[in-house]
């Protein structure tokens, strides 16, 4: 994993300059097995298929994660995300709001599991490649 090209991933996001697909793609061709992306403490965790871990703060805009998790809040702003009608600094500030403390997403198992501060969880899969 190129660690530089990982580091920058975030910033791209929240310059608006990268999509969700091009990050999968970059994540992939990096050999990246996962990823996690903290809310609370504001850092994204990455995991390789090949064991190596790499861990990198980002000043990620947002306010307090709300102590409710709200499914329909997530899936709105995704929805928009998706619409190309949001962008990711949207959807940050969206997800605190919706509850959201953290979030994995899965490469090869085509899936995101978003969590709340008290256990709640909500997966939602990739949708199929246009």
């Amino acid at each position: 994993m190129n660690k530089e090209i990982l580091r920058e991933i975030p910033y791209k996001a929240l310059a608006k300059t990268i999509t969700f697909p091009q990050i999968l793609a970059t994540l992939a061709q990096e050999g990246v097995e996962s990823y996690h992306v903290d809310f609370i403490r504001n850092e994204y965790r990455y995991y390789g298929r090949d064991g190596e871990t790499f861990v990198t703060d980002v000043p990620l805009v947002h306010d307090e994660v709300a102590p409710d998790f709200c499914t329909e809040r997530l899936e709105h702003i995704n929805q928009k995300v998706q619409a190309g009608n949001a962008w990711y600094p949207d959807f940050v500030k969206e997800g605190a709001a919706a509850g959201c403390a953290y979030y994995i997403v899965y490469l090869g198992g085509r899936k995101v599991r978003y969590f709340g501060r008290n256990g709640d969880e909500h997966i939602q899969h990739f949708p199929n490649p246009k």
